[in-house]
């Protein structure tokens, strides 16, 4: 449910992000708003979307949610072993994926005079929750089942990145995610496009 309204809320922001400032005159927009979709590569695979909100174009507040796709998991040898032709009990698929809600504040840098090129160095406090199946023996003993165990864990978010705004609404973006919790240290790399009033043209 969470993840069903974080992503309305990101798709009606991406429509009128760019409608705000649209009769505005160029020189009074000095404060952008823009979405982001990004697809996060390292040792799980993940999908990120974002909303960004940048200040007299130095300053960035950022908010976001990043998932890892679910993975199939399957029990270890030794629980195997732990009863004779052991089968399982459902035909569901035990799975385990992390879901994170963060926010983030950070700096931009123009690497050249048209802004056509900037870096964003950004990062901050998030909730990550953890899905992973936990295996249990049936009634009869043959058989095996699980449930799925959710935990919380407070992380720090690091996304530095390079934005490429192509045009006023439109623009791409690369960089490496560090999500550091005591569940895990994440570690992967970005690319992705970015929509919106990027730039000031």
């Amino acid at each position: 449910m969470k993840t069903l309204l974080f992503t309305t809320i990101f798709c009606l922001t991406a429509l009128v992000s760019l409608a705000q400032w649209d009769g505005q005159p160029a020189v009074t927009k000095k404060h952008n708003l823009y979405s982001s979709g990004e697809y996060v590569v390292g040792e799980q695979q993940a999908g990120n979307i974002g909303l960004s909100y940048t200040y007299n174009n130095k300053y960035i507040l950022s908010m976001g949610y990043t998932a890892t796709f679910k993975s199939t998991v399957t029990p270890t040898a030794e629980f195997l072993k732990s009863a004779s032709n052991l089968s399982p009990a459902t035909t569901s698929v035990p799975f385990e994926n992390t879901e994170n809600l963060h926010m983030m504040v950070g700096r931009i840098f123009d690497l050249n005079k048209k802004s056509s090129v900037r870096l964003v160095l950004q990062g901050g406090p998030g909730i990550s929750t953890f899905r992973e199946p936990e295996f249990n023996l049936t009634q009869s003993g043959d058989q095996y089942n699980f449930e799925t165990q959710t935990s919380k864990k407070f992380s720090l978010v690091l996304n530095p990145k390079v934005e490429l705004p192509l045009y006023s609404s439109l623009g791409c973006s690369v960089g490496p995610m560090v999500m550091v919790n005591s569940n895990q240290t994440y570690i992967g790399a970005g690319i992705g496009i970015m929509y919106g009033l990027i730039k000031n043209d």
